[in-house]
């Protein structure tokens, strides 16, 4: 065998392995929780392939791109996630707002998404993170130009922020999209919020001054709470004590009453009798707790002379 058609041969089995290799290398895997858009020549032909082993005509032919539609994605506005990792400073005016007093501030947000058009996310825009991230800084400058600094530091007023951009960045969003929702912002967090350094001393005054505010009030309020029922359990009792007394004294005047009429009608029977134990009753009462001597009116002896009585006794 001549030595042309030996390299004939090996060339013919490279070939053959080649082109095996070529064929076999269409086979590809979509995870579970991935999802696969295939194109044929740049132009989408499954947008949607499901997790499983499947088949595409091996590259340049066909392609598939493969995402993560259940992944939280995060952007950074304000700093960088690199930055933030290895402890480097990022630069100073990359998170610097303007509010509504012309006041300069500094904030830190964390953008959570999800993919739900991956078509649209993946040939639609060039840099589609780069968009959502310009989208929601250029929400937060809008919604804190419309605040004071004060609003913008307290604890409302980041959580009316976050609401507002989130509610904002998504509808610009599906504005993009043409009225199709192409991704899902699925939360905004201020994670910082604080004035620039150079006046950061002036903003913790104010900001410890507005604490000792709110704890003044807070305190006053408590005391207020405490107070009222002390003060209204007081009331009721008094209440309950004058009604009290005012029923004795209504019964004991009742009883006073009765007991005169009784005793006009007793007196009007028996006039002397009455009277005598009228003027004995009184003379009791009065007389207790006196020193008495008593003497025989009718006896014949000289007069008793008085002086004889101890009255220390």
């Amino acid at each position: 065998m001549s030595k042309a058609k030996t390299v004939r041969r090996w060339a013919k089995w490279l070939l053959g392995i080649a082109g095996l290799v070529y064929l076999l290398s269409g086979f590809y895997l979509v995870s579970t929780n991935e999802l696969g858009v295939k194109r044929r020549f740049g132009r989408v032909v499954d947008a949607r392939v499901s997790p499983g082993l499947h088949y595409r005509w091996p590259y340049p032919i066909e392609k598939v791109d493969k995402i993560k539609p259940q992944e939280k994605k995060r952007i950074s506005v304000g700093f960088e996630f690199a930055d933030q990792a290895i402890g480097r400073v990022s630069n100073p005016t990359q998170g610097e707002f303007l509010t509504g007093d012309r006041n300069i501030i500094k904030m830190e947000m964390v953008l959570q998404y999800s993919i739900l058009d991956p078509v649209k996310y993946l040939f639609s825009f060039t840099d589609p993170a780069a968009i959502i991230r310009d989208l929601a800084k250029a929400s937060l400058a809008k919604t804190t130009a419309r605040m004071n600094v004060d609003e913008v530091l307290e604890g409302n007023g980041k959580i009316a922020i976050q609401n507002t951009v989130l509610a904002d960045t998504q509808a610009r969003l599906d504005e993009l999209g043409q009225g199709r929702r192409w991704v899902q912002v699925a939360s905004i967090n201020l994670q910082n919020v604080f004035p620039p350094l150079e006046v950061a001393d002036a903003f913790k005054d104010v900001a410890a001054a507005r604490q000792d505010r709110d704890r003044y009030i807070n305190e006053a309020e408590g005391y207020r709470r405490e107070k009222i029922p002390q003060s209204r359990g007081e009331a009721e009792r008094i209440l309950r004590e004058a009604e009290s007394y005012r029923n004795e004294k209504i019964n004991t005047a009742q009883g006073d009453a009765q007991r005169f009429i009784e005793m006009c009608a007793e007196y009007e029977g028996s006039e002397q009798v009455t009277a005598s134990r009228l003027y004995l009753e009184t003379m009791e009462q009065t007389m207790t707790r006196m020193q008495k001597v008593v003497v025989d009116s009718d006896s014949q002896t000289k007069p008793f002379d008085l002086k004889i009585i101890d009255l220390e006794e």
